[in-house]
């Protein structure tokens, strides 16, 4: 009691002396419905909107979309963001809205990289940042013949970085297995959203799951998550079992643990970190095998995985079994379990055990009550198609009113709990998207959902419309972490804030969200600081700034970073995910730069390892047989010395496999291309790199060629994007 008194005191302190008294007037909130749902939904409607209105206070627009079409929807929003008073800054998108799907702009997601050869409903990516980013430009492409899709290409005549005007969510309802269920959905979801602002709840609890496969199974990186929602949420502090964890090795099947865990009804957020699909969770793997007799069960239940693939393929199983039967000596009793059809069945059951499927929330009655949920997993939040894991969560009864979702892959290492803390402070959902978007990620859900506030620091209109003097208030005197780092990323926006002093921050701060917020805004500048920050960070305490810190290094790839590099190849108790990504990093640099380094910081360590030259072998090998990998292979690019499809291969994987120290001569060769086949991915992967040490010597060149008119337009719209994207 004593310590949430104090904690209390504090904020109270910081709130009377140096938070503004805001009496600005109402911000605008679009509500955009289709005219099917509106009818259908009226009276359900009515109350949601009065609700805002009376306890958000917003002047909320109803947009019933009579067009159908997404560009009347954009240029409509874009007006009532524009209005001179009561202007809009969010908008939620009601029932079957049109459904942009953007081509030719994967650089602005996080991890989606599929080749657009592939179909267009897979390759293209669902996103409303159409609706929400006016930055950003489009050219229509064409509408899809079966779903409600409207395929459009990023324009270069736009911004090539999201940086939204709007916050925004999702609610989508679809009909499922029951024709015309979409409108009972409706009704009792927005009963449930308007009941959540009626009633508004604080904080109480949050909840923490690690998939098998999440995070290489770091335990330093999950260990530091736990500590770092101590951080987010000091108010649970005093609460009882208010921090709660569980990971998929706690039980050999973890399924069901995990459904009770997320239907507790106190339940306030929770952080979902597992493999995914639109219809899956992926809660665990096979579970390992503890006994002799576990470890021959689990290779039969292997051997019949692959015998029932082969079968699907139509391949010859016979064949299969006798090489598997040769090479792994298996005895005659073994085989013949191979084709038992009850073994197979129990495979089957006990799969089911280690995943959450979208029958499953009918089959358990499974009511999520986490009233805000990160699906940090690939496509849960596939809110376009017809059903999906997120849709799932916010239209059962249970009490799960939103969430943070991407519509296709996402990045395993990222921050995705980057400013969780605000929502104690009362912030709503929307904004912690739009303060950290990507193509991908949407709110799934109302966006203006939020917790009762501890204190009430009107950060919702700070956000909105808070001066720099605001910020500066509070990141000198909010004793909150996440409030100083938001100070922080809203003085970067208006470059109110230096690089020495986002380094002094990144160097000094005690606190980890702040150090890390620092960090990320010092790597979007071209900054000479950002070695040293890089350097710093990659010592730092907090596993993820660590992390963070190798993969900017391997982006970065300055020379100076080779030492530091070679520390983390060389340390002998680097986190796993750290480790993995270190040793992916060392084919990056040249063997020049990265192997007198490794050889120089093993001297220092083989005194104090038992072992030593074992330890120092096994470290030279793997930084020998990465370092310099594609020199060679990126040398007969430039020289033309490969095949047309061969080359095309090559300049693909370029997006992310082109060390920094060859990106001039790449650039060099896109100057000499007249081959538009391969000059235009070329350009592309080009745009990739901008964090690169040498990416001011590729802008000349893509300068020249978006004005040389040798070139075809769609080379030098190309060049462009480029341009924008390395500056």
């Amino acid at each position: 009691m004593r310590k949430r008194n104090i904690y209390s005191i504090i904020s109270l302190w910081c709130v009377l002396f140096f938070c503004p008294t805001l009496h600005a007037e109402r911000k605008g909130f679009a509500v955009v419905i289709d005219s099917i749902s509106y009818q259908q939904a009226q009276h359900e409607l009515a109350e949601y909107i009065r609700a805002l209105e009376s306890k958000q206070h917003f002047k909320v627009y109803t947009v019933v979309d009579r067009w159908g079409v997404p560009d009347s929807i954009r240029a409509t929003l874009k007006g009532l963001h524009t209005r001179p008073h009561e202007a809009i800054i969010g908008a939620v998108f009601i029932g079957d809205i049109p459904i942009p799907m953007i081509r030719d702009a994967q650089h602005l997601c996080s991890a989606f990289k599929m080749s657009q050869k592939m179909p267009w409903q897979e390759s293209s990516v669902p996103s409303d940042r159409y609706y929400d980013d006016f930055s950003l430009q489009f050219d229509f492409l064409k509408r899809d013949s079966t779903a409600p899709y409207y395929y459009y290409s990023l324009s270069a005549r736009g911004s090539q970085q999201v940086h939204p005007d709007l916050f925004s969510g999702r609610i989508r309802p679809t009909d499922g297995d029951m024709p015309g269920s979409r409108y009972t959905k409706l009704k009792a979801y927005l009963q449930k959203a308007t009941e959540a602002k009626l009633h508004p709840e604080r904080m109480m609890s949050v909840f923490v799951y690690t998939g098998s496969g999440s995070l290489s199974e770091s335990k330093t990186a999950h260990i530091d998550e736990m500590a770092s929602m101590h951080a987010h949420f000091p108010s649970l502090a005093h609460r009882p079992n208010a921090y709660r964890y569980m990971d998929y090795s706690d039980e050999k099947l973890i399924k069901q643990k995990l459904m009770n865990a997320l239907m507790v009804p106190d339940l306030s957020v929770a952080f979902m970190h597992h493999h995914g699909d639109y219809d899956t969770q992926y809660l665990s793997a096979w579970p390992k095998p503890s006994t002799a007799e576990e470890a021959r069960e689990y290779l039969l239940h292997c051997y019949r995985s692959s015998l029932n693939r082969a079968r699907h393929f139509g391949y010859d199983t016979d064949s299969i079994r006798r090489n598997l039967q040769s090479r792994n000596q298996l005895p005659d009793a073994w085989m013949a379990e191979l084709d038992d059809s009850a073994l197979a069945k129990d495979d089957s059951l006990e799969r089911a055990m280690t995943n959450i499927v979208l029958s499953d929330f009918a089959r358990y009655a499974f009511r999520p009550n986490c009233r805000v949920a990160f699906w940090d997993a690939c496509y849960n939040g596939s809110w376009h198609r017809e059903n999906c894991i997120a849709n799932e969560y916010i239209f059962q009864p249970g009490k799960t009113i939103c969430g943070l979702g991407g519509s296709v892959n996402v990045l395993q290492d990222k921050w995705p709990d980057r400013f969780a803390g605000l929502l104690e402070q009362g912030v709503m959902i929307g904004f912690l998207n739009q303060l950290n978007p990507d193509l991908e990620m949407h709110v799934v859900g109302d966006p203006t959902f939020a917790f009762l506030p501890e204190q009430d620091h009107s950060l919702n209109d700070l956000i909105s419309s808070g001066k720099q003097k605001d910020w500066k208030r509070l990141l000198r005197h909010s004793p909150h972490p996440d409030i100083q780092a938001l100070a922080l990323h809203q003085l970067q926006e208006s470059k109110d804030v230096s690089d020495q002093h986002l380094l002094e921050y990144l160097k000094t701060s005690p606190y980890e969200s702040v150090r890390l917020e620092a960090f990320l805004l010092l790597q979007q500048r071209h900054s000479d600081d950002f070695v040293s920050a890089i350097e710093n960070a990659a010592d730092d305490n907090f596993e993820l700034l660590q992390r963070f810190a190798v993969n900017a290094l391997i982006k970065n790839g300055d020379p100076r970073l080779a030492n530091t590099l070679a520390g983390k190849l060389c340390d002998v108790n680097t986190s796993a995910r750290v480790a993995f990504n270190a040793l992916q990093g060392a084919q990056f640099f040249s063997r020049q730069n990265l192997l007198p380094a490794v050889e120089d910081r093993l001297r220092q360590v083989t005194p104090y390892v038992v072992q030593p030259e074992t330890y120092a072998k096994g470290v030279l090998k793997n930084a020998e047989n990465y370092a310099g990998r594609w020199d060679e292979e990126i040398e007969k690019l430039c020289k033309g010395e490969m095949s047309h499809k061969r080359a095309l291969t090559q300049i693909n994987f370029m997006r992310i496999y082109c060390p920094p120290y060859l990106l001039p001569q790449v650039a060099g060769y896109a100057a000499t291309l007249k081959d538009d086949e391969l000059l235009l991915p070329l350009l592309e992967a080009l745009g990739w790199h901008r964090q690169a040490y040498t990416s001011a010597q590729v802008v000349p060149v893509v300068e020249k060629l978006m004005k040389d008119t040798s070139h075809s337009e769609q080379v030098r719209q190309e060049a462009l994007k480029t341009y924008k994207r390395l500056k």
